[in-house]
């Protein structure tokens, strides 16, 4: 599974305006409401809706619009596996995973950092995005010469290859701007420019991509430098944060150089090896197995991110929202919930999977099915994952989540190196299986202990979720058919 930073670059998801939805104890908060005037008495500052209505609109926004991403690889995937063949598949993943992990190394953790101190103190905001931008040019120009000097080895000799791997490191430096204005923009809780990013970057990214094949001029090469340059244009929406000046002075940069570094520190190793965790497998298939081992596990992949993305997209939410009012129970819960839909969701691609895959993709990826099979049970298990580390570097211990990270690249390196070579594609869907368990629970009993809840209420769903998320279920429903002619303003007649 590709997790964090997938192929898909970009935010994990956003989209739509939300609906006020009925309260319920995922609505809960032990804060204070806004003032009556909507401005802070203590800063000057627009106040914070209350956490749970924070929390309410940003996981319907993330949540709605992680589902793009899911729905854009779908739209792209069978376009690029007809175009590009499993060979040309591969390739172009062989190109991008050494961009994407390079560029995971150049964010310096900067921003999960510009989240917290964001959130904490909009006023912050114009002097750590100067300073965030000015560490990820240094950085990634070291990556990149790093990249260069090692180009042999990670291309197994081939030159083609070498350059594309080349031209996707050099466009990923710029990508890295767009990164920490979107960190900067969930700290500030501007869930619907994230929205739009997510809209406007699965929305190109088709468009161009289906365009180009039809066309016939959809190669590596041209599918690796719309991947990269989509997120640049999609990255104007965060303009605002740029223009935008907080009330009352803002603090000194020095002031802000210290506690970004620090943070972004302390989280920047765990965000490399959860990186890593992500992407070592495509890697490292080509040389421990093949290319087309690679294509097959990328198919895999992209189907069953579907959920992952969904849990990415919420534990983003979660980052931002509780990074300015924390709340361990509406956390737990919303884990709890998050789990179990896409418990839903992973048994519904495994069931279905073996009959839509050879049409969709093509004849020769009928061998993605048991991948795809496996890979829906890693996805389940990686879940809480995300959710679990999302409130302790909420809870400012982004440190203890990075170590948890850091021994899940260890189990997973372990597994692939020992698998692979014997069971090539299988081998790397047990080796994500093991490492998403180890991740969930690792993760699970760190947060449990910093947030003072009990291990179950992380990962066993309760009654109450089940008939919350039916609920929530219907009435989106209503909400989507209700504006179908015929159906009444309502959807009373469904």
């Amino acid at each position: 599974m590709s997790g964090p930073g997938g192929e898909l670059l970009g935010p994990a998801g956003t989209a739509g305006a939300p609906e006020p939805l009925r309260p319920g104890p995922l609505d809960r908060a032990s804060v204070v409401g806004p003032s009556p005037s909507g401005v802070s008495p203590s800063t000057g500052l627009p106040s914070a809706p209350p956490a749970g209505a924070g929390l309410r609109r940003a996981v319907v926004l993330m949540s709605a619009s992680s589902l793009l991403v899911p729905v854009a690889g779908v739209l792209t995937q069978p376009v690029l596996a007809r175009a590009l063949g499993a060979a040309g598949r591969g390739e172009m993943t062989a190109a991008i995973v050494p961009a994407v992990l390079a560029g995971s190394v150049a964010t310096l953790g900067l921003p999960d950092a510009l989240t917290y101190l964001t959130a904490k103190d909009p006023r912050v905001t114009r002097h750590a995005l100067a300073w965030s931008v000015a560490l990820s040019t240094v950085l990634g120009a070291l990556c990149l010469v790093l990249a260069w000097a090692v180009l042999p080895l990670l291309s197994a000799g081939d030159a083609a290859l070498g350059r594309l791997m080349l031209l996707a490191m050099v466009l990923t430096v710029p990508v890295l701007f767009v990164g920490a204005a979107r960190g900067a923009a969930m700290g500030q809780q501007m869930w619907g420019a994230v929205a739009t990013e997510s809209l406007a970057t699965a929305g190109l990214r088709v468009l161009l991509l289906v365009g180009l094949w039809l066309s016939g001029d959809l190669t590596p090469t041209v599918a690796v430098v719309v991947t990269f340059t989509v997120p640049l244009v999609a990255g104007v929406v965060y303009w605002p944060l740029v223009r935008r000046r907080g009330s009352g002075a803002s603090r000194p940069a020095g002031r802000v150089l210290v506690p970004l570094v620090a943070y972004g520190g302390r989280t920047w190793f765990g965000s490399v090896a959860s990186m890593l965790v992500a992407k070592t497998d495509q890697v490292l298939m080509t040389p421990l197995s093949s290319v087309r081992d690679l294509g097959l596990y990328s198919v895999a992949t992209a189907v069953t991110d579907v959920p992952v993305l969904f849990a990415l997209a919420v534990s983003n939410a979660l980052h931002g929202v509780n990074s300015r009012s924390s709340n361990p129970p509406q956390l737990a819960r919303a884990t709890r919930v998050t789990l179990l839909l896409g418990l839903v969701v992973s048994v519904a691609i495994g069931a279905t999977a073996p009959w839509w895959i050879a049409p969709l993709f093509g004849a020769e990826f009928q061998d993605a099915v048991v991948p795809t099979l496996l890979l829906c049970v890693a996805a389940v298990l990686y879940i809480p994952g995300p959710m679990a580390g999302a409130g302790l570097a909420s809870s400012g211990r982004p440190g203890l989540r990075s170590s948890v990270y850091a021994c899940t690249f260890a189990v997973n390196v372990t597994a692939f190196v020992l698998l692979v070579p014997h069971a090539g594609v299988v081998g790397a869907c047990w080796a994500s299986i093991i490492s998403a368990a180890v991740q969930t629970g690792l993760m699970v009993l760190a947060a449990s202990r910093v947030l003072g809840l009990a291990v179950h209420h992380f990962v066993v769903p309760k009654s109450a979720d089940v008939t919350l998320l039916w609920r929530e279920g219907r009435r989106s429903a209503r909400l989507v058919l209700a504006r179908v002619p015929g159906l009444g303003r309502d959807g009373s007649r469904w």
